[in-house]
């Protein structure tokens, strides 16, 4: 994706991101908890609507690979604006799904606190801190490499060992790396890298997909619930 459509568009992918991931969390949390109350999904908690949330959460966090993987198709001649929109949203949703998450976690926990009005502050706090700081931590880690003229993995780790978002920082890291360090190529250099991590891009895709797949039919679980799932689906 093109910085310069991320960046004119940031309005709209912030939008998109933060309160159409919310209500995507609480539109299926609350159909699930709801289905839980009625009998219909015996196996969710109809008691603490904080398990359905947390469901709702999880699969809010979406990853669009094969959709853009469509769009960025050069015979479709996709809007560079619809594809910006959908990427730039896949990216940054992964911080308010997380944030979610956890603050209902925090919440479904007997031995915590109970959610009342005195924690919705701090609940809300935590998502401008995962937010801020996976952007300020990716931005500096991208600065880093860029002095050291050299590519790093130490981002992704670092972040989720500090509890925020890997993913997000590590797009924002991309970003800095693609303004700044690519200048330290040549120009050879630069085609070559692109052509490269492009390839290995399109190899580790692959391979997610198939271990998503072959992980379906080999997976041993638990207890798997069909109606549950046709209704999430």
């Amino acid at each position: 994706m093109k910085q310069k459509d991320f960046f004119e568009n940031v309005g709209a992918i912030t939008l998109f991101a933060m309160f159409g991931t919310m209500i995507s969390t609480f539109v299926v949390g609350g159909l699930a908890f709801y289905a839980a109350r009625l009998g219909i999904i015996p196996d969710v908690d109809h008691e603490n609507p904080m398990e359905a949330l947390m469901f709702g959460a999880l699969i809010s966090s979406v990853d669009p690979v094969a959709t853009l993987s469509i769009m960025g198709n050069a015979e479709l001649k996709c809007d560079p604006l619809l594809y910006s929109l959908v990427f730039g949203e896949s990216v940054l949703n992964d911080a308010v799904a997380i944030s979610l998450f956890r603050v209902f976690e925090k919440y479904y926990n007997p031995e915590g606190p109970s959610l009342s009005e005195a924690e919705i502050p701090s609940a809300l706090a935590s998502f401008v801190y995962i937010s801020a700081f996976s952007v300020a931590s990716g931005v500096a880690f991208g600065l880093l490499a860029s002095f050291l003229y050299k590519n790093t993995s130490v981002c992704y780790a670092a972040n989720e060992a500090m509890g925020i978002s890997g993913i997000m920082a590590l797009f924002f890291q991309g970003m800095v790396l693609a303004h700044y360090n690519s200048y330290n190529l040549s120009p050879t250099a630069h085609i070559a890298s692109e052509q490269i991590f492009s390839t290995l891009a399109t190899l580790s895709e692959t391979m997610v997909f198939l271990y998503m797949g072959m992980d379906c039919f080999t997976g041993r679980f638990g207890k798997t619930d069909m109606l549950f799932s046709v209704m999430a689906l």
